[in-house]
């Protein structure tokens, strides 16, 4: 194996090139030991004496050059040196660790030392990558990561530790997100040595669990995320087999912290319920703000006022969905009964209204009660959340939870439905809630899912431009009781852009944009069609469904519509969006598999108030978005749907065998109807003659009501009739009786239509029947 050039030039340039210009030659440097893994992790023992003796040397002159940056002094060096033993150790493997000790001290020794942050939060990196890679090898753990691995972990808590002053914490928050994370995965790997830090490292990063806004720092989401991680993996360092009782002990002492900090926060509340699980509400006195927190190392920070409280709670709901998410050292019991009796206790509280009127404290401010109300509904995000989190964990062992969890969603959705977080979170919850059981979800509870299934539609259509907000009413116009209009007093104050403002661009802007909420209602959609008993909802949730998907172009909605049709209660099938769909996907496979073998009848359909989504999806879909499914009341924001739409419906073409299949569906899914009147057997388009043109296959026709025959009228001989297959035929129903006429008369026109009748297929044998006005025509 010949020497790779790279290696030559490595050993060049680190002797030749000064210090100084070593940190702009880092990328270069280290794409050159990406190169060399093969020279840098082989055996030095097994190599041979001949011309392939070089590849050690050099080998063993870079590993020197790297000691010699290293411990040197000056930083840049360092800095390279850094850059450089993350490189080799990456490639190198085993051959690289063994003799890693002296770089090992060196990463220490940097983080004691004052160079640049980013010096030593790449050391911190490095050092990680050093430690989990020694793990697989115990007698490398022993000879290296043993003695070296305190050294690092009390080295990294000096640089996050605190001030005893009370100050604020000089060293950037980005840093000490690193030290946490690194710290999370040591923690896993080396319980019995991380042991004796656990009090120190709670003391250290306690402030980062759950801030608020009193705090003197701003820590970002992602240190929060490891801060609580890294908490949780502290079980880890319990003795021998007592981990799972730690991890017991410290969830049930969040949710009592918890429930403390609601009882401060809710102070301007009577709650009525009582705790399920045993927990008895402190007494609080409504003398000055309320607070909670402490200065001792297993209690969370002292915070003070409704805001930062409502900041403490949500931070320890967030906490308490760590713990779910986080992996057990062993098998643990999940206080389930007590994390629910929590979060319903907290989505009892909700704003006050007529209808449900909360009983308040009199004796509390107003300015607290609207700091309450204001804060309440990120409560309420955090506790739907930590509902996900449950269902997420337990799995198919949460199947007895889902009815209760929709309970408390529905009290949190119909308080907060008009907050995008708040329907964001509850769409999550109802996606993992429907895939867990919601077949089997009772009519009662589907039905108190309707004001969320329609907020979903009303989300969806405004993300893809088919729905938007109405506009405030403009001050430059003012339209009187006579329909007259006058002009405002103040020109000044109207928005002139508002009248530039059409359809098509305002389609066009709202397809741009796509929120959390939206995009978790796009999500929704599919398994609302597919994993909800589709017998407990209503015709008009159903077609508010579709036409959504429609236009929408959703096509995993679509698909779930076709394989999952509507039967009302009576037994009868609703028309299918399968033409919508292949108009809209074409060329996609599972379209094409599904058109191919799905078997296709056309059933008697039944009617519904949506009826006219069948010709044109967005028809009367204004209405079922302001008003009321399933049986429950939405009181929703006024709606003003966008007509413009990304497709046209084909127009009929009735005798050309080119009809959409849409209208086909349509025009047979008329329902039957007994009436007194004598229904009439011969109902029948020239439409029904293409059903097999559009998809390759026959359709049957509904049955039609008993024939029956008026007392007045002769039975006719049947008799063919040229329907034709020019474009100009008219798309009426063709309503024929036979006129009395005279034997010979007859006997004429039979023999005149015998010789213009032709044997094509565009030719249907009907009965018909001809009124006595029509003989007069003939006579003439």
């Amino acid at each position: 194996m010949p020497v790779p050039s790279e290696l030559r030039v490595l050993c060049r340039r680190l002797a030749t090139t000064p210090p100084d210009e070593l940190p702009r030659l880092c990328p270069v440097l280290v794409g050159h030991v990406s190169r060399c893994g093969g020279p840098l992790s082989a055996m030095s023992e097994g190599e041979a004496k001949d011309k392939v003796a070089e590849t050690p040397v050099l080998v063993h002159k870079l590993n020197t050059h790297i000691t010699t940056l290293l411990n040197g002094k000056n930083s840049s060096g360092r800095f390279a040196a850094v850059c450089m033993v993350k490189a080799v150790i990456d490639v190198g493997g085993w051959e690289c660790l063994r003799g890693s000790m002296t770089w090992i001290r060196g990463l220490i020794s940097i983080l004691q030392k004052p160079d640049p942050l980013v010096s030593k939060e790449l050391s911190i990196v490095t050092l990680t990558k050093i430690f989990m890679l020694l793990q697989v090898y115990q007698t490398l753990v022993r000879e290296l990561a043993t003695p070296t691995l305190p050294s690092y972990v009390t080295a990294c808590l000096q640089l996050v530790k605190p001030p005893a002053s009370g100050k604020p914490l000089k060293t950037p928050m980005s840093f000490v997100d690193s030290v946490a994370c690194s710290l999370s995965k040591l923690v896993a790997l080396f319980p019995t040595t991380m042991r004796p830090f656990n009090a120190q490292i709670r003391s250290a990063l306690r402030s980062y669990i759950a801030p608020t806004s009193v705090d003197s720092l701003v820590v970002p989401q992602s240190l929060r995320e490891n801060a609580r991680h890294l908490f949780i993996m502290l079980h880890y360092t319990a003795p021998k087999s007592t981990s799972g009782e730690e991890w017991i002990k410290a969830i049930r002492a969040t949710i009592k912290d918890s429930h403390a900090t609601a009882d401060q926060v809710f102070r301007a509340v009577h709650e009525s319920c009582q705790s399920a699980t045993g927990y008895r509400s402190q007494a609080v006195t409504t003398d000055g703000e309320p607070s909670g927190g402490g200065d001792s190392a297993d209690e969370l920070p002292s915070w003070s006022g409704v805001a930062a409280g409502a900041e403490r709670l949500i931070g320890s709901l967030e906490y308490l969905g760590e713990y779910l998410r986080t992996a057990t050292k062993a098998p643990v019991t999940l206080p389930l009964g007590e994390l629910l009796d929590l979060t319903a206790r907290i989505s009892l509280i909700t704003l006050p209204s007529s209808e449900d009127a909360v009983e308040l404290n009199v004796s509390i401010g107003r300015d607290e009660k609207a700091d309450l109300w204001s804060a309440l509904p990120d409560i309420h995000v955090a506790a739907t959340r930590l509902h996900t989190a449950i269902i997420l964990r337990l799995g198919n062992g949460a199947i007895p939870l889902p009815t209760e969890i929709l309970d408390q969603l529905t009290r949190i959705f119909d308080s907060n439905r008009h907050i995008p977080s708040v329907r964001e979170a509850a769409y999550a919850l109802v996606k993992e809630l429907v895939l867990l059981s919601g077949p089997t979800l009772p009519k009662l509870t589907v039905d108190s899912l309707a004001p969320l299934l329609q907020s979903c539609c009303v989300d969806i259509l405004r993300a893809t431009g088919h729905g938007e907000a109405k506009a405030q009413e403009q001050a430059t116009l003012a339209t009187t009781a006579n329909g007259s209009s006058s002009k405002p007093k103040d020109p000044s104050t109207g928005n002139a852009d508002a009248f530039l403002t059409t359809s098509t661009t305002s389609a066009a802007a709202s397809s741009i944009r796509r929120t959390d909420h939206e995009a978790s209602a796009l999500a929704l959609l599919p398994f609302l069609l597919s994993h909800l008993p589709q017998r407990h909802l209503s015709p008009d949730a159903r077609g508010l469904l579709d036409r959504t998907a429609i236009l929408a172009g959703s096509r995993d909605a679509m698909l779930a519509s076709c394989l999952h049709p509507y039967k009302d209660t009576r037994g009868r099938f609703y028309p299918s969006i399968l033409p919508f769909l292949i108009q809209q996907f074409p060329r996609d496979q599972s379209v094409e598999v599904l058109r191919t073998n799905l078997l296709r009848s056309a059933r008697g359909g039944a009617s519904s108030s949506s009826q006219a989504m069948w010709e044109d999806p967005r028809e009367g879909l204004d209405a079922l978005l302001k008003g009321s499914i399933n049986g429950g009341q939405v009181e929703e924001e006024d709606v003003e749907l966008d007509v413009v739409m990304d497709y046209a419906v084909e127009e009929k073409k009735v005798g050309t065998g080119a009809q959409s299949g849409w209208q086909l569906l349509g025009e047979s899914s008329k329902m039957d109807v007994d009436a007194a009147a004598p229904a009439n057997a011969f109902f029948t388009t020239a439409a029904a003659q293409t059903n097999g043109d559009r998809f390759g296959e026959d359709v049957a026709s509904p049955p039609s009501p008993l024939k029956r025959k008026a007392s007045l009228v002769e039975p006719g001989k049947p008799k063919r009739v040229d329907t034709g297959k020019g474009n100009d035929v008219a798309a009426d129903v063709v309503i024929m009786r036979k006129p009395q006429a005279q034997p010979g008369a007859a006997a004429a026109e039979e023999n005149s239509d015998s010789d213009s009748d032709s044997d094509d297929e565009g030719s249907v044998q009907i009965d018909m029947t001809l009124e006595d006005d029509e003989e007069d025509d003939t006579e003439e």
